[in-house]
């Protein structure tokens, strides 16, 4: 709690507000490596798929092609699933961090306009006070 801020409503709302930012860095943070690995996997996909017919005969002969497809075919599901639920999980955060900025900037305006109605306050008792004292000033 501050001075300006005696009820440190301020001070909670920019701890909540830093809070869900932090949560939703964490899942931006984890969608990228859900994308990179889709990237890395279409990459290794498209490589393999561009090595020359001669190359693939004995992995073909044994049947290690179709268990590899099969594979990158799980792995891409796996990893679109997931990258889904981080999608879904993004869009709440984004709700959470819409409504900690919402708390966190009404109280900034509260207090910003409590401040200046202290300072307009205190200058009308002190023009009060000076026009108290040029009435008590003999021939004022």
């Amino acid at each position: 709690m501050s001075r300006q801020d005696p009820t440190g409503l301020g001070e909670v709302a920019g701890l909540l507000f830093e809070t869900e930012q932090a949560k939703l860095r964490d899942l931006m943070r984890r969608e990228a490596e859900l994308r990179r690995a889709l990237a890395e996997l279409d990459d290794h996909r498209k490589a393999a798929a561009a090595l020359p017919p001669t190359q693939l005969s004995a992995p073909r002969a044994v049947g290690a092609d179709l268990l590899w497809q099969g594979w990158v075919g799980r792995r891409r599901a796996e990893l679109n699933t997931e990258l889904a639920q981080v999608l879904v999980r993004k869009a709440g955060r984004m709700n959470d961090l819409r409504r900690a900025f919402g708390r966190k900037a009404a109280i900034d305006e509260l207090g910003n306009r409590a401040r200046a109605e202290a300072r307009e306050a205190a200058g009308k008792r002190r023009e009060d006070a000076v026009q108290a004292l040029g009435v008590m000033r003999p021939g004022g």
